[in-house]
């Protein structure tokens, strides 16, 4: 028997009828049709079905036991169109309104099931929830619209070959620190303040966003980038790292790329250690390579990014700082970096006002 159940068919059903009615036993009854013995005697139980006994009076025999093929039939129908318990989330209530609006505001349905749960009226809506009403919604425009909103699935990595370890590759100036170099404290993301860092591109490679992610937090700044040259990228790094006290600059993990080759101007400028991956190694910044892929809900590839202001990367980065986190123990990333009072999550939330989602649009 394989391993997915089938309801009883009607003719399964008179069968079943049948052969009660002369007194086959339900092991008997279940060979015959390649079916469980258990799956047999749950039919003939929820169908009102007993053992035939002499009436009382010394009557008539009960027919079949009780069981009838066409009654157990329409009961299992009427069955399959009543759903046991009624959906939590259905389109027109306020709680799919409001579930809407956090989809719009570019949350996943996790992040808005965690979202509605921290409210002052909390509303508990796993995202299985959310993604079986929305796959449930019969096709059409709305659904159109409301699907858009779910972030796109990121392309599978084809496999690379992996070069040999050169710690002072050509466009590197000064001597260059690996990640094997990087103090414990690092690895065990114990302590805040180090950060990994990276470029995002725009089309045809011809803007870019310089993209930093604190690694225990996942505090997320953007760095606005006017050309992929080292001296630009360094004084963009720069200038946004000294935003952030000096004991939230502790180090930044990068790849080998030509545009941090003024690493060692960046460090005295910031007072950041600067450690670089192994060529071809994304994995050892899979937080930044993570990162990289949730901010393409904003900055997708295709787009020139160039048009954005340092303010609207502000603002595409305070939205990823307020969504909650499950890796985080359910907290967003702001609530843990900035300064205890800085960040209200239920006043952010719950005033659209407070953020303009210009990346989407909107």
């Amino acid at each position: 028997m394989g391993r997915t159940y089938k309801q009883f068919s009607m003719e399964e059903r008179c069968l079943l009828q049948t052969q009660l009615s002369m007194g086959w036993r339900p092991a008997a009854i279940a060979a015959g049709l390649q079916r469980a013995r258990s799956t047999v005697t749950r039919e003939m139980g929820r169908n009102g079905w007993h053992v035939a006994q002499p009436s009382p009076k010394g009557g008539r025999r009960f027919i079949a036991g009780g069981y009838s093929a066409v009654t157990a039939d329409r009961r299992a129908r009427r069955l399959q169109r009543m759903p046991r318990v009624a959906r939590k989330l259905v389109p027109g209530t306020l709680v799919w309104d409001l579930v809407v609006a956090e989809l719009g505001r570019g949350l996943s349905p996790e992040q808005v099931g965690f979202t509605l749960r921290r409210m002052p009226d909390p509303v508990r809506l796993s995202h299985e929830t959310i993604y079986t009403a929305l796959y449930a919604m019969p096709r059409g425009e709305l659904r159109a619209r409301v699907m858009t909103m779910l972030r796109r699935r990121r392309m599978s990595r084809r496999s690379r070959s992996k070069a040999a370890v050169d710690p002072n590759r050509r466009h590197f100036i000064d001597p260059i620190k690996l990640i094997d170099q990087r103090p414990e404290e690092v690895g065990l993301r114990l302590v805040p303040g180090h950060w990994e860092g990276d470029l995002i591109k725009g089309r045809l490679n011809q803007s870019r966003v310089g993209v930093l992610v604190e690694r225990t937090t996942l505090f997320l700044a953007l760095v606005k980038l006017e050309d992929g040259s080292a001296k630009t990228c360094a004084e963009g790094f720069a200038r946004i790292l000294n935003r952030f006290a000096s004991q939230m600059r502790r180090s930044m993990t990068y790849d080998q790329g030509r545009e941090m080759a003024q690493h060692k101007w960046l460090e005295q400028q910031t007072g950041i250690e600067v450690y670089f991956a192994h060529p071809h190694s994304p994995w050892e910044r899979g937080i930044n390579e993570n990162t990289n892929g949730l901010l393409r809900q904003f900055l997708p590839k295709g787009q020139d990014l160039g048009h954005f202001s340092q303010q609207q990367l502000d603002d595409i980065a305070m939205l990823m700082n307020a969504r909650i986190r499950k890796s985080l123990g359910k907290r967003a990333p702001a609530e843990l970096f900035l300064p205890e009072g800085a960040f209200d999550f239920v006043e952010f939330w719950q005033n659209p006002g407070m953020f303009t989602n210009v990346a989407l649009g909107a």
